[in-house]
C-alpha cells in the first residue's frame, strides 16, 4: 500500500478511533443465547433457546466468537487515551468523541430518589447464569446470590413475603451437554434466610448411542427441565424431558410447596429420536395456561434436522399442546388439543375464550410471528390472527387481560400494540408517537465488518405488562439497530391506555431496558437496565441497574444504578 501524503499518522489515527468507537460485541441479555449462540442460523438458535443461552456450539461458532472478541479487543486499545512519554493526559489529536461529537453520558447513581421510595422496596432479580438475588432499593444495592443451580430454576414469593425456588443443578457430561437435571424445592423466609432445601427427583438422560465416535456439530441435549408455579402459589410445576433411547420421554411432576413432596407425576407420551440420518429433541414440557379452574394447558415443543453429521443440516420445529385436568394437586388425563399442532414452534400462552373454548399463542421464526390461535370447545380451530413483529427481537411480547378477554401483541421497534378481542377476533391497534433516528458515518460499518456472522438481537424478558386494573399497557421499545450486525439500545417505555389504545405517554430511558414489572397495586413501573451500555446500547461503563416510574405520568421516582456487572432480569412481572 502507498501512504496518502494528505493523511499523516495524527489523521489516521482520527479515523481509526472514530470508526472503533462504533466496534461493540453484541450485548449478552439474560434469558438468551450468548455470542456462541448468536452467530448460529435462526434454526439452530432455536435449538439452543431450549437449552438457555448457556449452551455449547461447534468449532465454526467458536471461530467465529474469537474474531468478534478479537475485534472488540483491538477496538479497546485503538479508543484508549495514548500515555507515556511526551504526551499528556485527555484525548490527543484533537479526536472529538463520536460521529455525532455527543459526550457519552455519565454513570448512573448508586441511589437516586425522588419522594418516598416505591414500594415493594424488596425485589427478586435473576441473574446471568440463572441463580437469585434480592435487591433493596431504599439502599440500592443487590444481595449475594441465595441460590447456587443451573439455567432453567424459577423462583416465586409467596403472599407472606416468604420465597421457593425450584432449583435444578446439572450435572454428568456425555459429549459437551449434561446427563443428569437435579430438581429440588428450597425455601427462604422474608428476611432471605435458607429455611429448607427438599430434593424432588433427578432427571438423567442418555447419548445417542448412533452418534458415539461421530462429531455433531447441533450438540443436542440430553435431559431438560420448565419449572413454572400454579396462580395460587400453592404448586410447582416441573416439566421435564429425558432421551431414553430410542425414544424421548417427558412429562410434568406437581410439587407441593408447603413440604416440598411430589403431589402427583403425569406422563405424557413418548417421542422418537429420528430416523436414520436424521435426529430430533423433544423439549420439556411446559404449564402455560389455563381453560378452567380444573384445567391446565401443556405445551410441549421439538426440533429436529437432518443429516446428522451436516454442517448445514435443514431444520424443522413444531409444538404440541395437551390440555389436563388439575384438581387438589392431582393432574390427571392429558389429552392433545385437536387442531393445536401446527400452530406454531413454541407456544407461550394460552387460556379460555370467552365463548368456552381455548386460545393459544404461538410463536414462529424466533418472536417475529406470534399467532393467536382460537379453538373451540372440542378443540377445533376457529381461526389465526397474526401479530406481526420483528426478525431479531426475541422474547414473549404477548399479554392477557386480567379479566381474559383480550390478548395484546407488542411490536417493539415500531411501537405497535395489537389488541385481540377473544371473543370475536377482532383486532385493533395503537401506535406511539414516532421517534428521531440517529444515523452513523459510513465508517461505522467497518467493525460489524470484521464479524460479518454475528447478528445483533435483542432479547427482552417481560417486554409488555398490564396493569393489575386491567386499564394500562406499559411495553419496552427498541431502536431499530442502525447497522445489521450492532443492537439498537432502548426506546423507553411505552404506556397506553388498554381500552382506547391510545398512547398517554412515552418514558425516556435511563439504561439499556430489557425487563419490565409492576408493583402488584399498580402505582410503579420497574425496568432493569444492562450492564456496561448506555440507553442507546453503545459501550458505557455503567453497571447494573433498576429504574422506578410512577405509573400514573411516567415521573422518574427512583434509580438504584449500582446493582454490579452481572446481567439482571426480574423473576416476575408483578410484585406483591
Amino acid at each position: 500500500m502507498t501512504r496518502d501524503p494528505n493523511y499523516d499518522d495524527a489523521a489516521i489515527g482520527k479515523l481509526i478511533r472514530n470508526v472503533a468507537e462504533d466496534w461493540t460485541v453484541p450485548a449478552v441479555r439474560l434469558d438468551a443465547p450468548g455470542w456462541r449462540e448468536r452467530v448460529r442460523s435462526a434454526r439452530s438458535r432455536r435449538v439452543g433457546a431450549v437449552r438457555g443461552w448457556l449452551a455449547r456450539a461447534g468449532q465454526a461458532a467458536t471461530a467465529a466468537v474469537a474474531l468478534t472478541v478479537v475485534a472488540a479487543m483491538v477496538a479497546v486499545v485503538l479508543t484508549r487515551t495514548p500515555s507515556g512519554p511526551g504526551t499528556s493526559p485527555g484525548p490527543s489529536d484533537n479526536v472529538t468523541p463520536g460521529s455525532s461529537g455527543a459526550a457519552l453520558p455519565s454513570l448512573l447513581p448508586k441511589l437516586f430518589v425522588d419522594g418516598e421510595v416505591p414500594d415493594p422496596t424488596s425485589v427478586i432479580v435473576m441473574l446471568e447464569r440463572g441463580n437469585f438475588a434480592r435487591v433493596d432499593l431504599a439502599k440500592g444495592a443487590i444481595g449475594s446470590a441465595m441460590t447456587s443451580g443451573s439455567y432453567g430454576s424459577s423462583m416465586t414469593v409467596l403472599a407472606d413475603g416468604a420465597m421457593v425456588c425450584l432449583c435444578v443443578v446439572e450435572s454428568g457430561i456425555a459429549g459437551t451437554m449434561p446427563t443428569e437435571a437435579k430438581v429440588s424445592v428450597i425455601r427462604f423466609d422474608a428476611a432471605g434466610e435458607r429455611l429448607s432445601d427438599t430434593p424432588v427427583e433427578t432427571f438423567v438422560g442418555s447419548a445417542d448411542p448412533r452418534d458415539t465416535g461421530t462429531y455433531i456439530l447441533e450438540q443436542p441435549p440430553h435431559v431438560l427441565t420448565s419449572m413454572s408455579f400454579s396462580a395460587d402459589g400453592r404448586y410447582g410445576f416441573v416439566g421435564w424431558s429425558k432421551r431414553v433411547p430410542p425414544a424421548w420421554q417427558s412429562g410434568v411432576v406437581v410439587v407441593d410447596l408447603d413440604d416440598g413432596s411430589v403431589a402427583s407425576r403425569l406422563a405424557l407420551p413418548d417421542e422418537g429420536t429420528g430416523e436414520g440420518t436424521a435426529r430430533r429433541v423433544t423439549a420439556a414440557p411446559a404449564v402455560v395456561g389455563t381453560t378452567s379452574v380444573r384445567r391446565i394447558l401443556i405445551a410441549r415443543s421439538w426440533y429436529g434436522w437432518h443429516p446428522v453429521t451436516s454442517a448445514n443440516p435443514t431444520y424443522d420445529s413444531g409444538s404440541d399442546t395437551f390440555a389436563a385436568s388439575f384438581t387438589g394437586g392431582e393432574l390427571t388425563g392429558a389429552a392433545p388439543l385437536r387442531d393445536a399442532a401446527d400452530c406454531g414452534d413454541v407456544v407461550v400462552g394460552g387460556g379460555q375464550t370467552p365463548a368456552g373454548g381455548t386460545w393459544l399463542a404461538c410463536q414462529g421464526g424466533g418472536s417475529s410471528v406470534t399467532v393467536v390461535r382460537r379453538l373451540a370447545g372440542d378443540g377445533a380451530k376457529v381461526d389465526d390472527i397474526e401479530l406481526r413483529g420483528r426478525p431479531g427481537i426475541e422474547g414473549n411480547l404477548t399479554a392477557a387481560s386480567p379479566d381474559g378477554a383480550y390478548v395484546f401483541g407488542w411490536d417493539p421497534v415500531t411501537a405497535t400494540l395489537t389488541r385481540v378481542e377473544l371473543a370475536t377476533g377482532e383486532t385493533d391497534t395503537g401506535q406511539a408517537p414516532a421517534a428521531g433516528a440517529t444515523v452513523k458515518s459510513p465508517l461505522s460499518a467497518l467493525g460489524s465488518w470484521l464479524a460479518p456472522t454475528v447478528a445483533a438481537k435483542s432479547w427482552l424478558r417481560g417486554g409488555i405488562v398490564i396493569s393489575p386494573d386491567g386499564t394500562r399497557v406499559y411495553a419496552l421499545g427498541i431502536d431499530e439497530p442502525r447497522l445489521e450486525h450492532e443492537p439498537g439500545g432502548s426506546k423507553g417505555i411505552y404506556a397506553f391506555d388498554a381500552d382506547t389504545l391510545e398512547s398517554v405517554g412515552t418514558w425516556s430511558p435511563t439504561a439499556d431496558f430489557v425487563s419490565l414489572a409492576m408493583s402488584a397495586n399498580g402505582r410503579f413501573v420497574y425496568a432493569a437496565g444492562l450492564p456496561g451500555l448506555d440507553s442507546g446500547g453503545r459501550p458505557l461503563a455503567t453497571q447494573a441497574s433498576i429504574t422506578v416510574f410512577d405509573a400514573t405520568d411516567g415521573t422518574l421516582r427512583l434509580v438504584a444504578g449500582a446493582l454490579g456487572w452481572e446481567p439482571i432480569v426480574f423473576s416476575a412481572t408483578v410484585f406483591d
